[in-house]
């Protein structure tokens, strides 16, 4: 028989009871004190895994607990009865710094492993299944917040906006994602000479970009890689990522208060996210599909992105192409590519 002091508590009031449990080879629990005596069975209680020296507790199926720290007599009562042996074991591991350290290596593994590889797939799938109606009304949400952020009304002339307009919607219209394309023009001292594509079919081009361009082929092309980005859904899929991410380490941190600040960020987390390389190279690809099918030579494509390189070398307040990856790389795959 194993005895053990402990404190009862009936469930029903924050009154406690010094008592002593015995547990009885016939697996009996004999529960007595000056004013309880209860008799139940060791199949009919509930004990709670041992963390370090804290105290145990054991439920009764009445709502009565019994609470001790004699955690050793627990133990041997666990093992003696084979009851909680999982319990009793992972105990023991606690206690060998080399399952602990083990343990904590494989957990850092798996989160890693789940943002790494998990995340972006479960993103891809979840983007599939977003309407075109809600691509765009994230585009255009983001749009609006970007107008008060980063751009001011473009100083080009109406006549090369309305010439750019129609040279655009040539290479729009061989979208193959059912999307209906803007292209609008702003100033950004802060952003340079750049372009973005926004979900559902928003691609702004910065007055600096045109000014880099040497002819509206190297703009088409710079236009025909942001549409890769919106057919890949590349936005959206970041947008996902990132939020999957957050809200995985709000769940492993416990901090939910992040939840409502992260709703309100998720505007600027779409432009400054990183695009992977993947999404990069997927982008170029269809850029070059979409050139040759309008008879544009993808030399034009090289040129603009040696030209972008270039002009990025000077520090600017906010470098949007930090975003574009291994520029140097894409460079040699397309003209890898352009060989073939």
């Amino acid at each position: 028989m194993i005895t053990i002091q402990a404190l009862y508590y009936d469930g029903r009031s924050s009154a406690q009871i010094p008592v002593s449990v015995s547990f009885d080879k016939s697996g009996t629990v004999l529960i007595t004190g000056d004013t309880i005596r209860l008799s139940t069975t060791l199949d009919q209680l509930s004990i709670t895994a041992r963390l370090g020296n804290t105290k145990r507790s054991l439920y009764l199926q009445n709502g009565a607990k019994l609470e001790t720290d004699d955690n050793d007599a627990i133990d041997r009562v666990c093992q003696t009865f084979t009851k909680g042996r999982w319990h009793a074991a992972l105990h023991q591991m606690e206690r060998r710094w080399l399952y602990v350290i083990l343990a904590l290596a494989i957990s850092i593994m798996v989160v890693w492993a789940g943002i790494e590889y998990g995340v972006p797939v479960a993103a891809k799938l979840a983007a599939k299944g977003i309407p075109g109606s809600v691509e765009e009304q994230i585009g255009e949400q983001t749009l609006a917040k970007l107008e008060d952020w980063l751009f001011n009304e473009s100083h080009i002339d109406t006549a090369r906006q309305q010439h750019l307009q129609e040279r655009f919607q040539q290479i729009a219209s061989k979208g193959t994602g059912g999307y209906h394309y803007r292209l609008i023009l702003r100033n950004s001292q802060k952003l340079g000479a750049n372009a973005i594509a926004l979900p559902g079919g928003i691609i702004v081009a910065t007055d600096a970009l045109l000014e880099l361009a040497e002819n509206d082929e190297q703009l088409l092309a710079t236009f025909a890689h942001e549409m890769g980005h919106v057919e890949y859904q590349h936005g959206v899929r970041s947008l996902l990522q990132d939020s999957i991410t957050a809200l995985l380490m709000i769940g492993l941190l416990g901090d939910v208060s992040s939840i409502s600040s992260l709703s309100a960020t998720l505007p600027t987390i779409l432009v400054e996210s990183r695009y992977s390389r993947q999404f990069e190279q997927e982008a170029d690809l269809y850029a070059i599909d979409r050139l040759r099918e309008q008879q544009i030579d993808v030399d034009h494509f090289v040129r603009i992105l040696t030209l972008l390189k270039q002009s990025h070398h000077s520090e600017t307040e906010f470098d949007y192409l930090s975003t574009h990856p291994a520029m140097s790389k894409r460079i040699d795959l397309i003209k890898s590519l352009e060989s073939k």
